[in-house]
């Protein structure tokens, strides 16, 4: 666990440093007057990690953690100014990410499933939009597919968050005269611009967009608008390949921050830690711990720019929580945070290593990636998911899947209440100008309403 944790810190301290100097204030700017700088609008940098209640930094911060030791500290720590309410325009308290992001993104209410439209789908302005307009830059990172429900939210308006063709096609087409509704756009999503019944990639590149397909050709790109394109869907999961988001948060800002100094105007950034959300969905504990300490590396990264910054907001934020989480499970005082953190993949891997394998296998594929004291009855309830004759592949891998995380909780006292989204509070964390006008209890509208405000 602490080899693990001292590989994170200094991924966090290099990706920071990295920040820290391309972000320096160009000498211009340094002598102007201070009554002028002070009447620029401020950058916005907004993060939001998609699923990631309380209960998920909490999660975290115990698992950086050692017992009968001072906690660790994190980059949400100090920053922490008040909660908010989630939910939609709709039948229910419970928000989906589509209904959610369209409040973060507008200042408006909407239905479970609406991209930037309110609840008649009547499209309303967006922060980006209106960025746009003003002539900042703009910009979007995200884990997911950037055609995925929070970044379609701040860009485009559609009547359904499943309307991922339409969606990307709104990303490859729409313009602001000569430019496009974004200067930097990172994540997954290949597929969907480059499909069979449309190919937009050649069509942007001949139209001056840069389009980046790996990590390193990021590192070293300098002209925008950049496209940048990273797997086919999602990005892995953090604790399956290697955490990307502070690494595409850097990128993003160095690009930013650098045409800033050539036009003098503003930007705004979102950063979605997307896949908090799909391991809570998958009530997948380790993968959940990992997939927000890459939100908080790249939390790290934009505090560490707006040290050298200062007229820059960041607001930290969830859309809704996922998964019902406790800490604590079966009546027995105990959260096993170091078994947590000894698990090795992701319950997506797990379960797909299982069904390539035949069962006299499991086990001793299991053992050394679980890393858990799981007892011979325990064993015994994994192996006997076995596939039965009137079964399909589909229904097989989700009794296995529900079989782990059965032994998983049991073992590290982790709990679930669902495999959905809750209605439970999230917290509103912010530093730099205009971070008390959201201070204390808010609504997820009221967190936009801001942003949009300083806009101008």
């Amino acid at each position: 666990m602490f080899r693990r944790t001292l590989l994170i810190t200094a991924l966090s301290l290099s990706l920071g440093a990295c920040a820290t100097q391309l972000a320096e204030p160009p000498v211009a700017d340094a002598a102007k007057p201070a009554t002028a700088a002070s009447k620029r609008a401020p950058n916005i940098i907004f993060l939001i990690g998609d699923g990631t209640g309380f209960e998920f930094i909490s999660a975290y911060r115990y698992a950086m953690s050692e017992l009968g030791q001072p906690l660790a500290s994190t980059p949400f720590d100090e920053i922490l100014v008040g909660a908010a309410t989630t939910y939609p325009d709709d039948d229910t308290w419970v928000t989906d990410s589509a209904a959610s992001a369209t409040a973060l993104a507008t200042g408006v209410k909407s239905y479970n499933g609406a991209i930037g439209v309110d609840s008649q789908q009547h499209p309303q302005q967006t922060l980006m939009e209106k960025a746009r307009e003003h002539g900042w830059h703009t910009g979007a990172v995200s884990t997911s597919q950037v055609n995925h429900a929070t970044p379609a939210s701040f860009f485009t308006h559609h009547s359904s968050r499943k309307m991922y063709n339409e969606i990307a096609d709104s990303f490859a087409s729409t313009r602001y005269g000569d430019k496009w509704s974004f200067d930097v756009l990172l994540g997954g999503g290949m597929s969907y611009f480059n499909r069979e019944d449309k190919n937009w990639l050649p069509e942007l590149e001949a139209q001056g967009m840069t389009v980046v397909d790996n990590y390193q050709q990021l590192d070293s790109v300098q002209q925008l608008p950049v496209l940048g394109l990273f797997a086919p869907v999602a990005i892995p999961y953090a604790i399956d390949d290697e955490p990307r988001l502070a690494q595409l948060t850097h990128n993003a800002l160095r690009l930013l921050s650098s045409a800033q100094t050539q036009s003098g105007e503003p930007f705004a950034l979102m950063v979605e830690g997307s896949k908090i959300d799909w391991c809570g969905h998958a009530n997948d504990i380790a993968c959940a711990v990992h997939e927000v300490s890459d939100f908080a590396q790249a939390l790290q990264v934009a505090l560490d720019f707006q040290k050298q910054n200062p007229n820059t907001l960041i607001v930290v934020t969830a859309d809704h929580s996922t998964g019902g989480l406790t800490l604590g499970q079966g009546g027995e005082y105990a959260w096993y945070s170091e078994r947590v953190m000894a698990i090795e993949n992701s319950l997506e891997v797990l379960v797909a290593g299982v069904l390539e394998r035949s069962r006299d296998e499991w086990r001793s594929y299991l053992e050394p990636r679980l890393n858990l004291p799981l007892s011979d009855e325990q064993w015994q309830q994994l192996l006997a998911t076995e596939m039965s004759g009137s079964e399909d592949k589909r229904d097989h891998a989700k009794r296995i899947h529900a079989a782990l995380v059965k032994v998983i909780s049991e073992t590290t006292r982790t709990g679930w209440t669902t495999s959905g989204h809750t209605a439970v509070d999230v917290p509103i964390m912010a530093i730099g100008p205009y971070a008390d006008q959201l201070r204390g209890y808010k609504d997820n509208t009221d967190i936009a309403k801001v942003l949009l405000q300083i806009v101008r």
